[in-house]
């Protein structure tokens, strides 16, 4: 069984930090939290306009006001994703930040996170862009990058979908067929 996560942050530094994380169950639910950056024990102060303005849309004020505790936030994560034996993710900034709140939580994850394109190559031998191109053919469309989506992985295909695709011999064995 897997999981998918997603993080928005701050900016695309290495002084940025994880803003909200969204993730997806194998059954479909999932959940989005916001974080607040003025209880993390780090200094996280780092913050792009840019990708609040044109990516994220998320306000310092709106993080202050709503977001969770950097250590909520890291005790919910580890009780809602450390049964499952794949945490995927779809870009190593995301193993960054998910490196950064933990640290600033004084904690450690209880599941490994994984980016999809290095299990996709380690696990398969398939390139990510060739496995992204064979989905689409398939008529999965494209994936989401967004936090608040992660519950819905591929366009709009349930988790299950894409876990017959990731998983089953008989699925893999046709996308091979099509790389």
């Amino acid at each position: 069984m897997w999981a998918t996560l997603d993080f928005e942050a701050s900016g695309l530094s290495d002084q940025s930090y994880p803003i909200e994380v969204g993730y997806s169950l194998p059954d479909g639910s999932g959940n989005s939290l916001l974080i607040n950056p003025l209880t993390a024990s780090d200094v996280w102060q780092y913050w792009d306009d840019f990708a609040e303005h044109e990516i994220h849309q998320i306000s310092r004020q709106e993080l202050h006001r709503k977001g969770l505790q950097v250590v909520e936030v890291c005790q919910h994560l580890n009780a809602a994703l450390g049964q499952y034996e794949y945490v995927f993710c779809d870009s190593q900034w995301d193993l960054f930040w998910l490196g950064r709140l933990y640290h600033a939580a004084h904690m450690r994850p209880s599941f490994m996170l994984t980016e999809i394109g290095h299990w996709l190559m380690q696990e398969n031998g398939i390139e990510r862009a060739r496995f992204q191109l064979a989905l689409e053919e398939q008529g999965a469309g494209e994936t989401s990058g967004d936090a608040r989506c992660a519950a819905n992985p591929v366009g709009d295909h349930s988790a299950d979908e894409l876990k017959g695709v990731l998983l089953a011999g008989q699925n893999s064995a046709e996308i091979n067929k099509r790389i």
